[in-house]
């Protein structure tokens, strides 16, 4: 009898495949950033799932984040060191390349296609783009260029660091009290920290300053795998809604994928997404690229709800959960459709699985609610709301006309695609946008309670943003299909459809009109970049690159953080205060850099009286000393009017605070500093 020769040819690969593997998990030992690079393209390569290259590794990206999620959850007691880091990934790779050897799992290798490549680049180009401000730069420039950017960098580079320094995801603090954000979802920096430990060479851990570039690098990754992701959906929906409106046409079959690829990437990378990578909101993009991927995998078809959406919705409910919690409503609709074909297979797997399901990822979602109300004592979930509501500040622009657009334009394409019977891929892209409405709803709620205009409520043009998200990849898709459906019409009045070359062409047809509508947008065509009209800017995706590079080239406040930080490091035990150059701000980028921040130490930044400091923040910072027996203070200057001012601090509580000169280079806004 003669063996099939597909499954002959999988045996062999499987074969070869285990031996890399084993080779890759040596290597992670032996020379990390190797073994580390090696298993990450196993972990894409090897599962047993996906149609394509890309589909494959966005699977393999939600479960791996899933996962990460259940083992090292916040505040959690499991170690995060270097030996975790290469165990879990040596584990992981080898779990997968065991699994080939069971005759259901094995899975021949996806093909290449244009659309693999056209995402490959995409993932290539937007990490450079996002990271290229900061490469070869000094720490004085990257501290700058994240202090200027965005008031978030601070926030989430501290549970990054904490992470890493520390080992775990519960960090302990000099003061007793509980870490500042430790009750924030922190999935994505508990990442962070274990790709770092798990490729960098050596065993000892880097210092906190060290982390800045390291920082940069994954939250850049990060960012534009996002972006490719919602690239990927866009390309797939626009193959599929392709077919739906013309299935005879080869060139629609063959083209709407790669051209919504090339559309979203055009609004992704001119728009206004990559502000959100200034703002620190990786996050927040990370949180909304998997609800949105993880409810369009699971149930676009009934077929992948069965095969993949009963472990996929899980997963990425606890992933979002840890990324930004109230985006977990979008994968509602999804999670139903996932129970009617689990419902059509066998009667009592849906009640199971909803109720397995269903009710650990909603505990999972109440003590992560609840632990964000108990950080503050006394707050019940009305004030919370309250609280939350009444924040106005601090997000990014971004087009809010065609975010409250959102619901009616899925809405409108989900009964047009109930009418075609395609009602799981009906849910799976009007789920996300309208999950998000309902937050966006109870937002707006609190900006009332606060009386505060709901769009400048931070957190309903948040929630807003994360429904423009969510839809960008739906128009993208249209914008395909009707792109390609014109070329055809082209095509046939000149009859010259079935010519090959007549295709090519075509094809470059396609690609110029769709970027040329992409650029038109943003007022590309037909207008010079040098001297612009009144009233024109920019585009977004510019302008926040242009952002980025400045504010590396004006390294002064960084310089001023940078060196505050060293002068502090004879004292770990101490809270330091940065008296000249200063404010809240960079007290708070000196604080992260110099230690754990607790949530005492930045109740007492948030504080301090308006920069420039005077006598008035000498009586306040007496005060607060009086107040609080646990704070230490070291308080460091770098002008000689300052330090006169700060001793007499020093000369009422001796024992509690140290004043420290910092060297500081002379310049225009000090000409009296010296090193």
């Amino acid at each position: 009898m003669v063996e099939n020769p597909v499954k002959e040819a999988v045996n062999q690969q499987n074969v070869i495949f285990a031996a890399v593997a084993a080779v890759s998990v040596v290597m992670i030992w032996l020379l990390p950033p190797v073994g580390f690079s090696a298993c990450c393209v196993l972990l894409i390569l090897l599962p047993p799932w996906g149609r394509t290259i890309t589909e494959r590794a966005l699977i393999s990206i939600v479960v791996l984040l899933g996962l990460v999620a259940l083992i090292f959850p916040r505040a959690g007691v499991m170690p995060i060191t270097t030996m975790s880091a290469h165990l879990g990934l040596a584990v992981a790779v080898l779990a997968v390349a065991a699994a080939r050897f069971i005759p259901r799992l094995a899975r021949p290798l996806p093909k290449p296609t244009i659309s693999d490549a056209l995402i490959g680049i995409m993932l290539v180009g937007t990490s450079w783009w996002l990271m290229s401000a900061y490469v070869g730069r000094s720490l004085y420039s990257i501290v700058s260029g994240l202090f200027f950017t965005g008031w978030d960098n601070q926030g989430h580079f501290t549970t990054f660091a904490n992470t890493y320094e520390v080992g775990s995801t519960t960090w302990p603090t000099i003061d007793g009290s509980v870490a500042w954000n430790q009750w924030y979802p922190s999935l994505h920096t508990t990442l962070w920290s274990l790709a770092q430990l798990g490729s960098q060479t050596g065993a000892d851990l880097l210092e906190r300053t060290s982390l800045l570039w390291p920082y940069v690098q994954w939250s850049s990754i990060s960012f534009a795998t996002c972006l490719v992701a919602l690239a990927w959906v866009a390309g797939d929906l626009a193959g599929r809604l392709g077919t739906l409106v013309n299935s005879r046409s080869d060139f629609v079959k063959k083209w709407s994928t790669p051209i919504g690829v090339v559309v979203f990437a055009t609004f992704a990378l001119l728009g206004s997404p990559t502000r959100l990578f200034n703002n620190g909101f990786t996050n927040f993009m990370m949180g909304v690229t998997v609800v949105v991927l993880t409810a369009y995998l699971s149930a676009r078809d009934w077929k992948s709800a069965r095969g993949l959406g009963w472990i996929l919705i899980p997963l990425g409910a606890l992933a979002a959960i840890g990324l930004w919690t109230p985006l977990v409503l979008g994968l509602i609709p999804s999670g139903i459709i996932v129970a009617l074909a689990l419902w059509r297979v066998r009667k009592w797997l849906a009640p199971i699985w909803v109720i397995a399901a269903g009710g650990f990822v909603g505990i999972t979602a109440w003590l992560q609610t609840q632990a964000v109300i108990n950080s503050d004592p006394g707050t019940s979930a009305g004030g919370l709301l309250a609280d939350l509501g009444a924040v106005g500040v601090g997000m990014s622009p971004f087009n809010i006309g065609a975010a409250l657009a959102a619901p009616i334009v899925v809405i409108g394409l989900a009964i047009l695609l109930l009418r075609c019977r395609r009602a799981p891929l009906a849910l799976a892209t009007a789920g996300p946008v309208l999950g998000f409405c309902v937050f966006a709803v109870i937002a707006m709620a609190g900006a009332d309670g606060a009386e505060l205009s709901r769009l400048v409520s931070y957190y309903a043009l948040k929630t807003l943003n994360a429904m423009l998200l969510a839809l960008a990849p739906l128009v993208a898709a249209l914008a395909a299909v009707g792109i390609c459906l014109f070329l055809v019409a082209v095509g046939k009045a000149t009859k010259g459809a079935a010519n090959p070359r007549s295709t090519r062409i075509n094809v470059i047809i396609g690609g110029v009109i769709a970027l040329a509508i992409g650029f038109t947008m943003f007022g590309y065509v037909g207008t010079t970049t040098q001297d612009f009209t009144g009233g024109f800017t920019l585009a977004p995706g510019v302008a926040a690159a242009n952002a980025r590079s400045a504010g590396v080239e004006n390294n002064l406040i960084g310089e001023a953080i940078i060196t505050a930080q060293t002068a502090a490091l004879p004292y770990p035990d101490k809270t330091t205060m940065l008296w000249d150059g200063s404010g809240t701000l960079p007290n708070l980028w000196v604080s992260a850099l110099h230690g754990v921040m607790s949530k005492n130490q930045n109740t007492f930044y948030a504080n301090l009286p308006p920069f420039p400091y005077d006598a008035k923040t000498n009586g306040h910072l007496k005060l607060s000393l009086n107040l609080d027996p646990s704070l230490h203070l070291v308080v460091l200057w770098f002008r000689g009017v300052s330090g006169v001012m700060v001793e007499e601090l020093k000369i009422d509580q001796p024992d509690r605070v140290i004043t420290v000169k910092v060297p500081m280079r002379s310049s225009p806004l000090c000409e009296e500093c010296s090193l």
